[in-house]
């Protein structure tokens, strides 16, 4: 088989699911995917973000990693529901996010004018070469794709006893409850993404790391998270979210805390970046799912994600103070400029009757 090189190492955490694991220092679990570094390495994830697109039958992931890691060899593994495809994603994706989300003005208007302004709160993975398992194995290869600079595997097992044992045989070295875990999916026929580093690449695997999109059919919208209950530090994992409608989340990772969004509104490819655009591939509706799992081991189910009850818009918003103006002039000058031709004519007026309340008196010009 091929050998597996990359440089930002994202494709397996694409799919989503399985805790990160280190070989030599204590687990660190991401929302998607096993990770583990070479022998005596490091590495953290400080922000993940998912972008989560489905039509009714295909769901594509892209990934987007901000790490701080030592290592220059890793491996992952990862749960997907069916068999998945990978290619290169754009980095400029996230960026076109970032404008579509933009916190929109709450306006307030002031009479008077003044100096208003506007405010806002605004241990070694190197093993040998992943070869199809024989016909009647528990494990069984299902494709081996090369994407770039990557090498990506599809696995089918009903057997987790059997598949932890040939990821610890391939190089992709478990922990135990990792392993023990793996049986959340194989017994619903999931499949398992693997991409392997080889062993002295100089890929750089400090900073933001390249995207990579998988996709793959799916009856739902799933963001796998059940193996992430192994990590032992904090996690802060956004999932955008592009469907036809509104989506909820009618399942979030922890049982008792449902997933609140913090964004939602239409896409429109005209008025959106040209990345957000061709994902999009039309009019689609963005949620935006936000979550910070400061206890980890409270994780017991995935991300599930349904169509809402109506397609209401919800924006972040800052205040800006605006001067009261009709039809483009100030109100207040409207106002004096009233006032002003009132107190002329009722000086006037009063001027009229007392002449005229005074005999010999000529009647005003």
């Amino acid at each position: 088989m091929r050998r597996w090189v990359a440089k930002t190492l994202t494709l397996a955490l694409a799919a989503g699911g399985l805790q990160a694991v280190w070989v030599a220092d204590p687990a660190w679990a991401c929302g998607c995917g096993a990770m583990i570094p070479g022998s005596g390495g490091t590495m953290s994830v400080a922000r993940e973000q998912a972008v989560v697109r489905f039509d009714g039958t295909t769901e594509d992931v892209v990934m987007r990693f901000s790490t701080q890691s030592n290592v220059t060899d890793a491996a992952w593994v990862m749960p997907v529901p069916a068999p998945a495809t990978a290619k290169l994603a754009d980095q400029a994706l996230f960026s076109d996010l970032d404008g579509a989300e933009e916190p929109v003005p709450a306006v307030h208007h002031y009479f008077w004018p003044h100096l208003g302004g506007s405010s806002g709160e605004d241990g070694a993975v190197a093993g040998g070469a992943m070869t199809a398992a024989p016909p009647q194995s528990a494990v069984q290869v299902l494709s081996d794709q090369r994407i770039g600079e990557f090498e990506v595997a599809n696995l089918a097992s009903a057997d987790p006893k059997a598949l932890g044992d040939w990821l610890n045989q391939h190089g992709f070295t478990l922990k135990d409850s990792t392993a023990t875990r793996l049986a959340a999916y194989t017994s619903q026929g999931w499949k398992f993404v693997a991409v392997r580093l080889a062993t002295g690449s100089t890929a750089d695997l400090n900073g933001v790391l390249d995207p990579i999109s998988l996709s793959f059919p799916a009856k739902t919208a799933v963001y796998p998270m059940r193996l992430s209950a192994g990590a032992a530090t904090p996690q802060n994992v956004e999932v955008s979210v592009l469907a036809p409608h509104r989506m909820d989340a009618t399942s979030s990772p922890i049982a008792d805390e449902p997933a609140v969004s913090n964004f939602g509104d239409w896409i429109e490819p005209s008025k959106v970046g040209p990345v957000l655009a061709t994902l999009a591939a039309g009019r689609m509706f963005l949620t935006v799912f936000d979550g910070d799992y400061q206890q980890p081991s409270q994780i017991t189910q995935d991300y599930a994600f349904a169509p809402a009850a109506s397609d209401w818009v919800q924006h972040s918003t800052y205040d800006q103070e605006e001067l009261l103006t009709f039809l483009g002039i100030p109100v207040y000058l409207i106002v004096l400029l009233v006032l002003a031709a009132g107190a002329v004519l009722l000086v006037r007026w009063r001027w009229v009757s007392a002449r005229t309340r005074s005999p010999g008196t000529p009647a005003p010009q």
